[in-house]
C-alpha cells in the first residue's frame, strides 16, 4: 500500500482542528442572463437524466482531496433547475495517470466541513422519521442553469479508493449513480445514506474507507490523523454498526443513529428531591439538542455504544420564581466505560413548583450548547463579522442558532447544514459585532 498516496485532507492546525471556510458566494451564483421574456420555460430535471436526454453537458474534474469541481452547460433552449440526488459518484476514467481516486459526492449546500443534505427531521424536535428510499425532487439540491450558460461548483467529496493518488484539476471523471458504480448493496446504502442524512467530512470519509475498502477503524488514526480524529472514527463505527443491523432497504433509518446517545438523571438537594423525581418522569423521549433523552433512574448505569453523553442534573437552592441547577456530564468511551466530560449550570425563570419537562429541557439545551460549543471572532468586517464556531461535543453539529451581540431584542441567526465535526471548528458570518451560541442541533452522526 502506498501510504504517501493516501487521499488525505491537510491538517489545518497543530491541535487538529479543521477550519471550515464557507464556500464563496460566487460558487453558487447563477450566471447573469437577460430578463426572461414572456412565456420563457423553466424545467426541473435530474442531472443524469438531463445528460442522457442531451439537455446538458457535464465536465467533472479533480479538485484536491475533499471535493470535485462540476461544470454543467445547458445546451437546451430552456432554463433548467438541475437536481443533484444523493448517491452520485465521480468515477475515475481508465488510462489517466495510471489510476487515481474515484470520489463519492455530497451536496452543493455544504460548507467544506460537511457532507450531505442534512435532511431535516419531520416535525422538528420530534426527531427523524423514516427517509424515503428515493427522495422526492422537492427535497433535492438544485442548480439553476440559464439556457446556453455554464454553472461551475465545487462539491464536497470522499475518497472511494484508499491508497490511490489524489485527483487534481487535470484529472477528469465520469459522473454516475452509485448503483452504476458498484454492485455492492452495502456500499450503495452507505453513500446514499451519508449524502442524505449529513455529517462531517471526517465521519463520512472514515465510514466510506471502512465499507468500500475494508480499512479497520483502528488503522485509520495512526495513518490518517489529519483526515479523521478519534471522535469521528467513533461516529463512523456507530454508523457501520447501524448499517449492519438495519433493515434491508436502500437507506439507513436515522433512528438507529439517534437512539441511546443522550442519557439523563435528575436529583434534587433537600426538599427539591421530590420535585426532581416528578420532573425526571416527564423527560424520557423529549429531545435535547435534537437527540432523544433516555432517563436513568436511581443508581443505574446507562448502557450505550460510544459516543454517548450522560448528564447528571441536580436541582439546587434557588430564589423565588426561578429554578437553578448544575449539570455534571460524562462521556462513553465504549465497553460500559464512562469518563468525565465537563460541568455547567443553568437558571430557568420559573419556580420548580410550576416547571415542566419541556421547559426544563429547553434550559438544559441552552446550557449544554453554550458550555460545549463556543464562538469567537475570526474577522471584523464593515458590514458583518466572521465567527469561528468550535465544537467540543462528541457529535457533528448540523446547525446552530447564534444570538447577536449588542442588538437588544434582535432575533437569533440560524445557520443550517454546517457539518462541524467533533473537535473541529467552522466559520459563519453574522451581521452584528459578534454573537454567542443560543442552541445547537445534532443528528447523531
Amino acid at each position: 500500500m502506498l501510504w504517501r498516496h493516501l487521499c488525505l485532507v491537510r491538517a489545518w492546525s497543530a491541535a487538529g482542528l479543521s477550519t471550515c471556510l464557507i464556500f464563496a458566494a460566487s460558487a453558487f451564483a447563477e450566471p447573469e442572463e437577460p430578463t426572461p421574456v414572456a412565456g420563457a420555460v423553466t424545467e426541473t430535471v435530474r442531472v443524469l437524466d438531463a445528460r442522457k436526454a442531451g439537455d446538458i453537458e457535464l465536465e467533472v474534474r479533480g479538485q484536491g482531496q475533499d471535493r470535485v469541481r462540476l461544470a454543467i452547460r445547458n445546451t437546451s433552449e430552456k432554463r433548467l433547475n438541475v437536481l443533484l440526488p444523493p448517491g452520485l459518484v465521480a468515477s475515475s476514467l481508465p488510462g489517466q495517470r495510471g489510476g487515481f481516486q474515484s470520489m463519492g459526492l455530497g451536496t452543493p449546500t455544504n460548507q467544506p466541513s460537511g457532507f450531505g443534505q442534512f435532511k431535516p427531521a419531520a416535525g422538528g424536535d420530534a426527531g427523524f422519521q423514516s427517509i424515503p428510499t428515493k427522495p422526492a425532487d422537492a427535497d433535492l439540491s438544485a442548480l439553476t442553469v440559464p439556457a446556453g450558460e455554464t454553472v461551475r461548483i465545487d462539491l464536497p467529496a470522499v475518497c472511494l479508493n484508499y491508497g490511490l493518488p489524489t485527483p487534481n484539476a487535470r484529472d477528469r471523471f465520469e459522473l454516475m449513480d452509485v448503483d452504476e458504480y458498484t454492485p455492492d448493496v452495502r456500499a450503495r446504502k452507505t453513500l446514499r445514506s451519508l449524502a442524505t442524512m449529513g455529517t462531517s467530512h471526517g465521519v463520512a470519509q472514515a465510514a466510506v474507507w471502512n465499507v468500500y475498502n475494508d480499512v479497520a477503524f483502528n488503522e485509520m488514526l495512526p495513518r490518517a490523523r489529519s483526515v479523521v480524529n478519534p471522535h469521528e472514527v467513533a461516529l463512523a463505527s456507530r454508523f457501520v454498526e447501524a448499517l449492519d443491523t438495519s433493515a434491508e432497504s436502500e437507506m439507513l433509518d436515522p433512528a438507529y443513529l439517534k437512539e441511546s446517545r443522550l442519557f439523563i438523571r435528575v436529583s434534587g438537594e433537600g426538599d427539591l428531591a421530590q420535585d426532581a423525581s416528578h420532573l425526571e418522569e416527564t423527560l424520557d423521549g423529549l429531545h435535547l439538542m435534537g437527540l432523544p433523552l433516555r432517563v436513568v433512574r436511581g443508581d443505574e448505569r446507562p448502557v450505550a455504544s460510544a459516543p454517548a453523553l450522560f448528564m447528571n442534573v441536580t436541582l439546587t437552592a434557588s430564589q423565588t420564581g426561578e429554578t437553578r441547577g448544575r449539570i455534571v456530564v460524562t462521556r462513553s468511551t465504549g465497553q460500559d466505560r464512562w469518563v468525565p466530560f465537563g460541568k455547567t449550570s443553568f437558571v430557568e425563570n420559573s419556580s420548580v413548583s410550576v416547571l415542566d419537562g419541556p421547559t426544563l429541557v429547553r434550559a438544559l439545551d441552552r446550557a449544554m450548547a453554550s458550555a460545549f460549543v463556543s464562538v469567537k471572532m475570526a474577522h471584523q468586517g464593515t458590514s458583518s463579522t466572521r465567527l469561528k464556531v468550535e465544537n467540543r461535543l462528541p457529535f457533528t453539529i448540523s446547525s446552530v442558532t447564534i444570538k447577536p451581540k449588542g442588538s437588544a431584542g434582535a432575533e437569533v441567526a440560524p445557520f443550517a447544514k454546517l457539518g462541524i465535526g467533533p473537535a473541529r471548528t467552522g466559520q459563519v458570518s453574522i451581521q452584528a459585532a459578534g454573537g454567542s451560541i443560543d442552541r445547537v442541533q445534532l443528528n447523531g452522526l
